[in-house]
């Protein structure tokens, strides 16, 4: 029996001794693989903190792409503005819209002219800025005024009469009185309204009116009277 017990005792310790060297490798390759995954864990953590600051920087990219369009539509915009002006030519019975130098299109007058109507005391300007643009409009005009730093408004009174009966459609104010529209619907309350005047065919008071802008230059001929 002891030799027995003495025999096993021993196959015991090597087999123990072997495990202890199993476990040692185990633990080995356990702290390995510890390391290992924090590494992994430190660059998982790097990379998405990289694509969150990458994602970042091409938000910013993109709304600063979209700002520079947008700025270059709005230069682009005022440069067509700047460079388009409207210039009356009474010899060959054509009103131009020039872009810089050039004759972008011409519209034919048929025999319209500037003049004074109803009693309108003015001269006749060699040149106007449209300051307004209405489709249909009033001859009773709005009033403002600024009393004690506060604007005061009095809204046009149009009464029974129509609104675009004294000045048609495609109407373009300008600061200088001028006031350029299709053929009125009612002549008598046309040549009532004092203003000077330019009343165009129904087809060049359209195109005029869609492809101005409130700032547009208008150049009436030298000749051109009252």
């Amino acid at each position: 029996m002891g030799r027995w017990v003495s025999e096993h005792a021993a196959r015991a310790a090597d087999e123990r001794a072997a495990l202890s060297v199993a476990r040692e490798d185990l633990d080995l390759d356990l702290a390995e693989r510890r390391a290992l995954s924090a590494l992994v864990s430190r660059d998982f953590a790097r990379a998405k903190a990289s694509a969150a600051t990458l994602s970042r920087s091409r938000k910013a990219l993109f709304e600063g792409g979209l700002a520079l369009s947008e700025e270059k539509r709005l230069l682009e915009k005022q440069l067509e503005i700047m460079s388009l002006w409207i210039r009356l030519d009474e010899e060959n019975d054509k009103v131009h819209l020039v872009r810089g130098d050039q004759i972008a299109e011409s519209l034919l007058l048929a025999g319209a002219r500037p003049r004074a109507v109803g009693a309108e005391a003015r001269p006749m300007p060699r040149n106007a800025t449209i300051i307004s643009k209405e489709r249909f409009a009033s001859t009773e005009r709005p009033k403002s005024d600024q009393v004690g730093g506060q604007l005061q408004w009095e809204p046009p009174q149009v009464g029974t009469s129509v609104r675009a009966s004294a000045l048609g459609e495609f109407v373009l104010f300008t600061k200088e009185g001028l006031v350029m529209h299709g053929p009125p619907l009612k002549e008598a309350e046309h040549e009532a309204f004092p203003h000077l005047c330019l009343a165009l065919p129904r087809a060049a008071a359209a195109r005029l009116y869609s492809q101005s802008f409130v700032g547009t230059k208008i150049l009436l001929a030298a000749e051109t009277k009252r």
